[in-house]
């Protein structure tokens, strides 16, 4: 049980400093981040972060789940 309570932890750390990068690209490159013309280093670099991002939260969800389980076991 403590491994997950690290592990989580450890992503819950992860995901601000994706949350801090986020904050400050967007403030950066807000203007020239066009819905239209998505094929943009400046967008390739979003999505990845977005994916990295999406599977730390994917993780936490499964970790919360589990850490819940073995509370009850």
């Amino acid at each position: 049980m403590n491994e997950l309570v690290n592990k989580k932890q450890e992503l819950l750390l992860q995901k601000m400093k994706l949350d801090k990068f986020f904050s400050k690209y967007l403030e950066k490159f807000d203007r020239k981040m066009d819905s239209e013309k998505t094929d943009t280093p400046i967008w390739k670099l979003y999505r990845s972060k977005f994916d990295e991002y999406s599977k730390i939260n994917q993780e936490l969800r499964n970790l919360e789940y589990y850490i819940k389980r073995e509370q009850y076991v």
